[in-house]
């Protein structure tokens, strides 16, 4: 059986700050982020030489949800607030908003490395 975790409070989401990494590149184009990654591992370097066709850069395109909460982090902002202002673009999302928002939140901190936890 799974274990479930604590629900989190309003005051819990209040305290929840977020910022962008800085080493991040990303661009933006009709609302839309693109995450641009250099691929400059050794061992994509050494696959080069070899004239293997390995792109210097790759391209990670959000959705719209997720473009929009990625122009949120600010910060300053915490994800109470950016809740608040989801719940005013994307009305259907209401009943999991938080929820999805934090899963989403965790995965472009703890994987993807895309934003910091500030508070």
């Amino acid at each position: 059986m799974a274990k479930r975790r604590p629900k989190l409070t309003e005051e819990d989401l209040k305290h929840m700050v977020f910022k962008k990494n800085p080493e991040v590149t990303y661009q933006r184009k009709a609302g839309i982020i693109t995450i641009v990654r250099k691929q400059d591992h050794p061992i994509q370097k050494f696959f080069r030489k070899l004239h293997v066709h390995i792109p210097e850069k790759s391209y990670l395109e959000m959705d719209e949800y997720g473009s929009y909460v990625f122009t949120k982090v600010n910060g300053h902002r915490n994800a109470y607030e950016i809740g608040k202002e989801l719940a005013e673009k994307f009305p259907d999302t209401d009943k999991y908003r938080y929820t999805r928002l934090i899963l989403f939140l965790q995965q472009i901190e703890d994987v993807d490395h895309l934003i910091e936890r500030v508070s």
